[in-house]
């Protein structure tokens, strides 16, 4: 009898943001072979900060930056699976205040710059880019942490701020966009566009063709960033060993079932007019699988963002992928 059949008793419990690729897994039209699994799903800044407090789920989606710090710290309840349930370009996540006198990534040099986290994904990938392709220091900027439209925390969690002197600064009690608004913030990285954008000229985009920069982006460096990883808990992963093939198996089965959708004609799943030709483009772009799961397929990729975690100070050393990710699995 397989491993995993004869020890499973109560239900393996998921966490995973509800995305066309994970849909199949979450109303349970897809299984986890030899598994009694349960998917949830739920706010995933909510989900995040519990999976690092204290690990309720057996799996659970993670911020793949945060989970390196936390590697990095040895105090991270998990281990990777090469499994990515958001990826993104992000380039189209860099807000300027219009008076500010940027004209090109070049004049970011000095400028107060707002996130909500330094340590979050979309930063990391922000400044990673930035560095690469036009020089960028963040050293030479001053940064702000706190939330982006409305106040959301009473306090800045601090312990993932980077330990190499860039100047930080907390902001509490007033959003990051007011701060925009009155002239006292430059620039602002933001996952979705701040509730002021495109309401006025006060604020606009580094890229305004953020689209075509992204892409030829992709054509020069083959990079199309993580921004989540599923991590499976230590105990979990001990306990049921075969475990972790089957959700890859998995999730590669409902990644592939919303990849079929996308190539459907008749009656469009997606309210997108234009849904087959935008596959088409993408597909010709970045190939027919362009979604990919699996650490060898992923590996520059990721050690692309290891590197930019080492380089920002956020983590000490750069960890070979076999430390941080369960590796003898495979999507095939």
């Amino acid at each position: 009898m397989d491993e995993g059949v004869s020890i499973v008793t109560d239900p393996i419990n998921i966490a995973v943001g509800a995305y066309d690729r994970t849909a199949a897994l979450l109303d349970g039209s897809i299984q986890v072979d030899g598994f009694n699994t349960q998917f949830v799903s739920g706010d995933l800044e909510a989900i995040f900060a519990e999976a690092f407090s204290t690990a309720p789920f057996a799996v659970t989606e993670l911020s793949f930056s945060n989970f390196l710090i936390s590697s990095a710290r040895g105090t991270c309840p998990y281990m990777a699976l090469p499994i990515f349930p958001s990826r993104s370009f992000r380039h189209s996540a860099i807000y300027l205040r219009s008076d500010a006198g940027i004209k090109s990534p070049a004049d970011l040099r000095g400028k107060r710059i707002g996130t909500r986290e330094y340590s979050n994904t979309v930063s990391l990938v922000v400044r990673g880019i930035l560095t690469d392709e036009y020089g960028f220091a963040p050293e030479a900027n001053e940064w702000l942490i706190g939330d982006v439209d409305h106040v959301e925390r009473q306090t800045i969690d601090s312990k993932n701020w980077p330990t190499n002197g860039v100047s930080m600064q907390a902001i509490q009690g007033r959003s990051l966009s007011s701060l925009m608004l009155a002239g006292n913030l430059d620039v602002l990285i933001a996952y979705s566009p701040p509730e002021h954008f495109g309401k006025d000229s006060s604020m606009i985009r580094l890229f305004p063709d953020w689209r075509t920069v992204e892409q030829n982006y992709y054509e020069r460096s083959q990079v199309f960033p993580v921004m989540h990883i599923m991590g499976i808990r230590k105990d979990v992963l001990a306990a049921h060993p075969t475990l972790s093939k089957a959700l890859l198996h998995a999730f590669e089965k409902a990644k592939q079932h919303a990849l079929a959708q996308l190539a459907v004609h008749q009656t469009l799943p997606i309210m997108l007019p234009w849904m087959t030709a935008e596959a088409q483009a993408t597909e010709a772009l970045m190939g027919k699988d362009f979604w990919r799961y699996g650490l060898e397929a992923n590996r520059s990729v990721l050690e692309t963002q290891i590197r930019w975690s080492f380089e920002q100070g956020l983590i000490p050393r750069q960890p070979a992928l076999e430390e941080i990710f369960v590796s003898e699995v495979s999507p095939s």
